[in-house]
């Protein structure tokens, strides 16, 4: 059945209206009621009707087609307004209903990723280079389910047993009491991330416009003279823990290429190997990368260039006096207390062989400048110089972290003249093999590094690791075994990891164990174990006193812990 709708205007009739005119319109009406009865030609019936109403100009008979062609173009104008909401109805139907079929489908394919920080994710075996819509519809909805407003919210929760072991010495070896230190910690961190980009990615999320212009905040746990770990023991009664601000740094980048950072941040190079520094241990200052990609030359196709300048300290001491603890860590008296910095600069090589194959070598160095404020930090006198008035606050003790060595025994000068670290490093990743529906990548690491500021023992370290499988759903499992040597000269111990290097960062020798098991998604089973040695003991070069010497027993660490994310 054909409805017709009729917008009809009135207008008094002129006063001069002849009969003529009359018959014409009883003529139209008539018309129009034929045509309203065999529902044929309604655009020109709804014509005459405004013909009717409307009163004659000068000429009715030639403004009839006139306006005959006006309504017909209206006509045209609202149908192709009626056919685009006909397809907008059709998508938003075709949307609702891959929502749907997502939510009841099982999930068919397996996806490997391989996780490195400095790379790109691998690409699964039998996914799409080109994301599917169903892949695109899946992200969109990870974006917007933790968000507050423009602000994007996640974090994590790790409850940890962490157990330490050692036997007490025996003579004729020093003494040296037993340690048996088992408890439970927690560790809670929560991320704050906003886009403040003029062009916000509104239309494609798979596409990033450029300039772009971040914020990011993290708060974490963790006793705030240790910068080396976020781990709140079960301790303290039942008073309130401490919750601090650990991250809070803006990036921009203008062109894709091109990374510029600023703030309290990750250190340029952190690869959460454990072995220049700490995973939780973070600097003010800044950080730049810039990345050249070109067409494969020996199977290389980019080269990532990475630098960072930090901050430690701001004595704001106009001239060093006799017994200023700034004299004590070897400045000198009568000069202006200058700060304490990090120039840290390199280049990584990225090599692709084909889709399962590929590897990343490169090398860098960094330039420690007024190194020995870092060891004053770790005494009494230095953290009140330099760490409590930033602070604004009066901490219970020295930083933690040391085991390099000193010139005498607790003293705040390093026995290295100065610290200038080269490192070279080589990854290899291979993209694995599937197994029951798991998949098992394979990445192999090996670093070395030596203080070419000095010409002294125990300068150089070294680390090499091989991890099998990644955890990213239920029921992955992965398998890492590391062994890494750091010489008491090698690098500063108040930055490198503190859980291969239990109560000294350098100066070891350790074998590290580690065992994932994916309960969920987001929830992930970990068992961690170290074993520890010590290399070298104090007097056994001049001017080199260690906090714990070679004759210690083996230390024995392990952790066993759940990590929940969201």
């Amino acid at each position: 059945m054909t409805i017709i709708f009729f917008d009809v205007s009135y207008r008094p009739k002129l006063k001069e209206e002849t009969k003529t005119m009359k018959r014409c319109i009883a003529l139209r009406l008539s018309l129009l009621l034929v045509f309203l009865l065999f529902s044929f030609m309604p655009a020109r019936a709804q014509e005459m009707v405004r013909s009717a109403a409307k009163p004659p100009a000068d000429s009715p008979e030639t403004n009839v087609p006139e306006r005959v062609r006006l309504l017909e173009s209206e006509l045209e104008r609202q149908n192709s307004k009626l056919d685009q909401l006909q397809k907008t109805l059709i998508e938003q139907q075709a949307t609702i209903q891959a929502l749907l079929d997502k939510l009841n489908a099982q999930p068919t394919t397996t996806v490997a990723t391989v996780k490195q920080p400095e790379t790109p994710e691998a690409p699964a075996p039998t996914a799409s280079p080109t994301p599917t819509i169903e892949e695109r519809l899946a992200k969109v909805e990870g974006d917007q389910a933790l968000k507050l407003g423009p602000v994007k919210v996640s974090g994590d929760f790790r409850l940890r047993f962490d157990g330490t072991f050692r036997s007490a010495t025996e003579p004729p070896d020093p003494p040296l009491a037993h340690v048996q230190n088992a408890r439970m910690r927690y560790r809670f961190r929560l991320n704050f991330d906003t886009d403040l980009s003029p062009n916000p990615k509104l239309h494609d999320k798979d596409k990033e416009i450029y300039p772009i212009l971040k914020v990011h905040a993290q708060l974490a746990t963790g006793a705030i003279n240790n910068p080396l770990t976020l781990d709140q023991d079960f301790t303290s009664i039942t008073a309130r823990h401490p919750f601090f601000l650990s991250e809070a740094w803006v990036e921009y980048k203008p062109v894709k290429s091109v990374q510029l950072q600023g703030g309290r941040l990750v250190e340029v190079f952190a690869d959460n190997s454990r072995f220049l520094f700490d995973d939780d241990v973070r600097f003010n200052g800044f950080n730049e990368k810039y990345v050249a990609t070109f067409k494969p030359f020996a199977y290389v196709s980019s080269l990532d260039f990475r630098a960072g300048q930090y901050i430690f300290s701001n004595p704001n001491v106009a001239v060093i006096t006799p017994g200023s603890p700034l004299s004590n860590a070897g400045q000198i008296i009568g000069t202006a207390g200058r700060s304490a910095n990090l120039f840290h600069q390199g280049v990584l090589a990225n090599q692709t062989f084909n889709e399962r194959w590929k590897s990343q070598f490169g090398g860098d160095i960094q330039l420690y400048r007024n190194p020995n404020q870092i060891q004053l930090a770790s005494t009494q006198d230095g953290v009140v110089l330099l760490v409590q008035p930033g602070l604004g606050l009066a901490l219970s003790g020295p930083l933690a972290g040391t085991g390099n060595a000193t010139r005498a025994p607790g003293g705040a000068i390093y026995t290295a003249p100065g610290f200038q670290v080269a490192r070279l490093t080589y990854r290899l990743d291979y993209l694995g093999f599937t197994r029951n529906k798991h998949v098992f990548p394979v990445t192999f690491n090996a670093q070395f590094a030596r203080n070419v500021a000095t010409g002294l023992n125990e300068r150089d370290a070294m680390l090499t690791a091989l991890q099998l499988g990644d955890v990213s759903r239920r029921g992955d499992i992965s398998f890492l075994y590391v062994f890494a040597i750091k010489g008491a000269n090698a690098m500063i111990s108040q930055v490198t990891d503190d859980d291969l290097g239990t109560g000294s960062g350098v100066n070891i020798r350790t074998n590290h164990f580690r065992f994932e098991y994916g309960i969920s998604k987001k929830v992930k089973f970990q068992s961690l174990f170290y074993f520890q040695h010590s290399l070298r003991r104090s007097g056994q070069f001049p001017n080199f006193f260690v906090p714990i010497g070679d004759f210690a027993p083996t230390t024995y660490r392990a952790q066993q812990q759940l990590v929940f994310a969201f």
